[in-house]
């Protein structure tokens, strides 16, 4: 007999919406699929989802779908029981499970997350490990209880980091390996084979949301730590210049010739700008400028001539 699962993502998310694709191909019945409210639909990753999404795609069979603003209010909770599932698989929802919903299920409720539990726990850890520099990221299938991120592991893939990479292109290479994990879910959930063991409490980590102030630059940093900044989610690193936002999409670390104060432009030359750091510097190539479209930095800079040129 066939497991009934419900199906929790971020419609406008390709990590959710590549995952239920395998889910479509597994021998299991989708009883229903959850997606968060519009406004919640945020994600790091850059990548524009192909095709339909996985609401579209259960419309059309017709599945049952939701849209709740919260998953925990009582009338939505018992729409959800009405169907009876064995299982709940979450990707990329946006929302916290709490425990009378977490009860519904017959197996358990399991959640695709894309970090090495237990560190990262929270919103969006995939940024936030490449832009602290790990060398090793991953994803866990874990299961779901009233904490964040804190159930019991089932799976675990591992990816060694790039010095090239970004969010989006490590997402794409991580799913790889992770979408095979649906099979195997569903596979050993059906034949009562699931092994968990609980999270170790050593290296346990926590990060919310990624707010606009955590993308603006700090030139009292190092160039590097800016550099792997920029280069995780090239043109959405900002600094104020002329009263402006100043996106950047490239940086390369460059020496810096003579002392001089961090944010200062130290040469506009004919393809690239060099930017002083708290050590070394900057050369960027390309910015855009507030909402515009990819401009040279060159051109950019020397519509300012005459301004002080101190990024504040």
């Amino acid at each position: 007999m066939s497991l009934g699962v419900v199906f929790f993502g971020n419609s406008e998310g390709v990590f959710s919406n590549r995952h239920f694709q395998a889910l479509l191909m597994a021998p299991c019945v989708l009883a229903g699929v959850i997606d968060v409210p519009s406004a919640k639909r945020t994600s790091t990753n850059t990548r524009s989802v192909e095709g339909s999404s996985f609401v579209e795609l259960a419309r059309a069979r017709s599945i049952p779908t939701f849209e709740p603003a919260s998953p925990n209010e009582p009338d939505f909770v018992e729409a959800v029981r009405a169907l009876r599932p064995d299982l709940f698989i979450a990707v990329g929802y946006m929302n916290l499970l709490k425990v009378e919903i977490l009860r519904v299920p017959r197996l358990l409720a399991a959640n695709f997350h894309a970090s090495l539990l237990p560190a990262y726990r929270g919103k969006h850890p995939l940024f936030w490990a490449l832009r602290n520099g790990e060398r090793t990221v991953g994803l866990t299938v874990h299961v779901m209880d009233p904490g964040f991120d804190t159930g019991d592991i089932l799976y675990q893939v591992r990816l060694r980091t790039r010095r090239s990479d970004t969010v989006a292109g490590v997402y794409d290479r991580l799913m790889v390996k992770s979408v095979r994990l649906v099979g195997r879910l569903i596979a050993h959930a059906t034949k009562g084979e699931l092994r968990r063991r609980p999270q170790p409490q050593r290296g346990a980590s926590y990060f919310s949301s990624v707010r606009e102030q955590d993308r603006r630059l700090d030139w009292l940093l190092e160039a590097e730590r800016l550099r792997r900044w920029i280069q995780v989610s090239p043109g959405q690193c900002y600094s104020l210049f002329g009263g402006r936002k100043i996106f950047f999409l490239d940086a390369a670390v460059v020496p810096r010739r003579r002392s001089i104060a961090p944010g200062t432009v130290v040469e506009i030359g004919r393809e690239s700008v060099t930017i002083a750091t708290g050590r070394c510097a900057l050369r960027v190539g390309k910015v855009r400028v507030d909402q515009g479209s990819e401009r040279s930095a060159p051109e950019v800079f020397r519509e300012q001539v005459g301004e002080e040129l101190i990024w504040r």
